[in-house]
């Protein structure tokens, strides 16, 4: 490894003696960081730029117009070489190090034992961004698109909101875990949302309802989060948040492994998918009651699945066991593949002028105990089977014997939205050699949409009309 790697952290510097070697551009962009900060500032150097002689002529920072001398790094609690002289900025380092004080020459983390930030801040919150003295650059980019997609001044008054309550919280909630539970849950709830859009008092009102009810010895809660349907992008910011903030994981084999990376270190990650083919009722009771023994020992539970959790995914079971232990549960949508497959193959389920509406299935139904009205799937304009890649053959014969044409268009679609994405398209006369390699899982998709995500079908099609 090329590079240190430093540890990051914010120190108090009000009042503090910092010395920053250096009267130039370059001292000037230190002092824009360090100004903010209280500290109290002196500048070494027999010429300044107008803007430094401005801040001292304001009483910012004090501006000692001389040369540089071995003892000013007594007195100084952090100190900045901020020259034009390379041969000066690694002397100033020397002493500083063997007088063990803070010290930084600016563009050189050779002969520097800290190196400062890229700092983004909005009120109280601040997120400070650092590439190892590898590229200041690449990190002031970092931080720009931090400022401005992620620290709103939303978030700054909610920082700054929550900072009001914090002395209240700690006299009430003596132990660690209880406060900690305590903020997670004011973040979750309403507050935030009515703080942005009716101001502190409101904001205030609701806290301290909260603040009544809640309770050191909490009851659990679990969350059923949809992981979307492969790529660990698409689940939402919502799953995600209830991700971060689980205490314990139950996760689906069909939830992108990468995910569990954003579940806390000390989180248990459980895996209870069940492998293809196996969805016996004793595997699901297993599960539910996985979800309320951590529920009742009163932890955050996050319920991990692909998909969409209400779609095929057995949600609705898992909710109802919930609801009736007494244990309060809530749902994060998911992105289904039913839809997304689809469109990641650039195929539509609806279509004006082709079709106006589209029914989903599980093909997993298509077996000797038949489930699927094959009536009904044989005349939706667009028929979508998931979890199929191993029942096309029945999928296939089913739709021909209720009346669908053998030059139907048919796209199957294996691993959606992953990298490793693959599709076979034809029709239900051609579709079960053509997808013969394709692995699970699968998504089939049976309609005249097919045609827009192949316009070589369309054509052989069109020849074979003709």
């Amino acid at each position: 490894m090329g590079y240190r790697q430093y540890h990051p952290i914010y120190l108090d510097l009000t009042s503090r003696p910092v010395l920053i070697v250096g009267g130039g551009n370059v001292a000037l962009e230190k002092l824009e960081t360090l100004l903010p900060s209280g500290a109290d500032i002196t500048v070494v150097s027999p010429t300044a730029a107008p803007d430094v002689q401005d801040l001292s002529a304001n009483g910012a920072l004090r501006w000692e117009q001389r040369e540089f001398r071995d003892e000013d790094i007594e007195k100084a609690f952090m100190v900045i070489a901020a020259t034009d002289d390379p041969g000066l900025n690694a002397r100033v380092f020397k002493l500083g190090e063997a007088a063990r004080k803070l010290t930084n020459s600016v563009d050189d983390p050779v002969n520097c034992n800290f190196i400062m930030a890229a700092i983004a801040h909005e009120g109280p919150l601040q997120v400070a961004v650092s590439s190892a003295g590898c590229s200041p650059a690449l990190a002031q980019r970092v931080r720009k698109r931090i400022k401005q997609e992620i620290l709103t001044p939303e978030l700054g008054a909610l920082a700054e909101f929550l900072g009001s309550w914090r002395d209240r919280v700690k006299a009430a909630l003596p132990t660690y875990q209880a406060r900690k539970s305590f903020w997670e849950s004011v973040i979750e709830s309403p507050i935030p949302g009515i703080l942005e859009r009716e101001g502190v008092e409101a904001a205030d009102a609701a806290m301290a309802n909260l603040f009544a009810d809640h309770r050191p010895h909490r009851v659990g809660h679990v969350t059923l989060v949809g992981a979307g349907p492969g790529d660990p992008d698409l689940i939402t910011v919502k799953g995600l948040k209830a991700l971060q903030s689980a205490e314990v994981v139950l996760y689906d084999r069909l939830a992108n492994p990468a995910l569990l990376n954003h579940a806390p270190s000390n989180a248990p990650l459980i895996d209870v998918g069940k492998a293809p083919g196996e969805c016996g009722r004793p595997r699901q009771e297993t599960i539910h009651a996985l979800l309320i023994e951590h529920a009742r020992r009163g932890r955050r539970v996050v319920r991990l699945k692909g998909g969409d959790p209400f779609v095929f995914g057995r949600g609705g079971e898992e909710v109802l066991a919930l609801a009736e232990a007494g244990i309060s549960y809530s749902v994060v949508p998911g992105v289904s593949s039913a839809i997304s497959a689809p469109a990641a193959a650039g195929i539509p389920v609806t279509h004006r002028g082709l079709s106006t509406g589209f029914a989903v299935f599980t093909a997993q139904g298509a077996s000797e105990a038949e489930t699927v009205p094959w009536e009904i799937a044989a005349g939706m304009p667009t028929v979508i089977f998931l979890m199929g890649v191993e029942r096309l053959p029945n999928v296939v014969r089913r739709l021909r014997e209720h009346g669908r044409p053998a030059d139907t268009p048919v796209a199957v679609i294996s691993r959606a939205t992953l990298p490793e994405q693959r599709q076979a398209i034809g029709t239900l006369e051609s579709i079960e050699s053509l997808a013969a390699e394709l692995q699970s899982p699968a998504t089939i998709v049976v309609g005249e949409v097919v045609r827009l995500g192949s316009p070589e079908l369309t054509r052989v099609l069109e020849g074979v009309g003709a």
